[in-house]
């Protein structure tokens, strides 16, 4: 049965009822890699609530890919490897499987997108977050509705297609998923941007933990951008990640070495003055 639903869900079908969902704890997915066309291969794992399995072994687990084929705007899905029912976890079947698809080509690197419900007061900032319209995305069918928020997504290397996952706003388990081709130039890059200025916003209004979290998904959304990781690398030092803060500003100032007299000064890096590594980083 939850075969059946988890498959439908990729669809958009309609959600599961009260009775599917009572076994269900969570639901956690990977991308496991994506190929050079509009093609995304993933995990899904379903984990179940106590008494209706072991605790740290999915009661389902999915292994396959998404596909938008040339021409076309709706996905079409292929598990390779399906396990149903309490007792069917098999780690040697599902490493099995992510290899073989690593194998065929589903190796190229992603950037992830966490989606929060959390966002600072900033003009237009929840239009951005919230909302998959910077996407440009054409696909008329397999949107949820109303009662489904956006809660992640994942992006291609070259930011052609993303994966978006929703969550329903009831704070229930399942999940569903939508593979969509991207016609906004920027969209990866303004959508970073955006969790880069809410962090910031987050911060001020007191939220330090959803502001960390925040300056990270922006950094890891667009890493190429030096404000994003300056951000992250100052939300970093300011919750007491010494070493990844350092690290992260390194990689801010090797994008932009002009942000040096910037960091030199910056009350948010007070904790790293006295680091040797700092002071070497921003010049004296």
């Amino acid at each position: 049965m939850l075969a059946l639903l988890l498959a439908s869900a990729l669809l958009g079908a309609p959600p599961a009822s009260a009775v599917e969902d009572s076994a269900v704890a969570r639901t956690e997915w990977t991308v496991l890699g994506w190929n050079d066309a509009c093609s995304v291969a993933l995990e899904l794992k379903i984990y179940p609530k106590r008494g209706s399995g072991l605790r740290d072994d999915p009661i389902e687990a999915h292994v396959g890919t998404l596909t938008i084929p040339p021409g076309t705007e709706d996905a079409k899905q292929s598990w390779t490897l399906e396990l149903d029912g309490a007792f069917s976890w098999d780690e040697r079947l599902a490493a099995k499987a992510e290899k073989d698809l690593s194998d065929a080509g589903y190796s190229r690197a992603s950037y992830p997108e966490t989606v929060r419900t959390e966002v600072g007061a900033g003009p237009g900032l929840a239009e951005v977050l919230l909302s998959t319209a910077a996407l440009d995305a054409r696909a008329k069918s397999g949107w949820p509705g109303r009662s489904w928020r956006l809660a992640g997504a994942d992006f291609n290397a070259l930011s052609t297609c993303a994966l978006l996952v929703y969550a329903p706003r009831s704070g229930g388990p399942t999940r569903r998923f939508k593979l969509v081709r991207v016609y906004g130039p920027r969209a990866r890059l303004d959508r970073a941007l955006a969790h880069a200025e809410n962090a910031r916003l987050l911060f001020q209004a007191g939220d330090i933990n959803s502001a960390a979290a925040e300056a990270a998904t922006g950094a890891a959304l667009a890493p190429e951008l030096a404000s994003t990781r300056y951000e992250n690398a100052a939300l970093l030092t300011l919750t007491g990640q010494i070493v990844p803060a350092i690290a992260e500003l390194s990689a801010a100032l090797r994008l932009d070495p002009g942000l040096r007299a910037k960091a030199r000064d910056d009350n948010d890096f007070e904790a790293l003055r006295v680091r040797d590594d700092f002071q070497k980083l921003v010049g004296p």
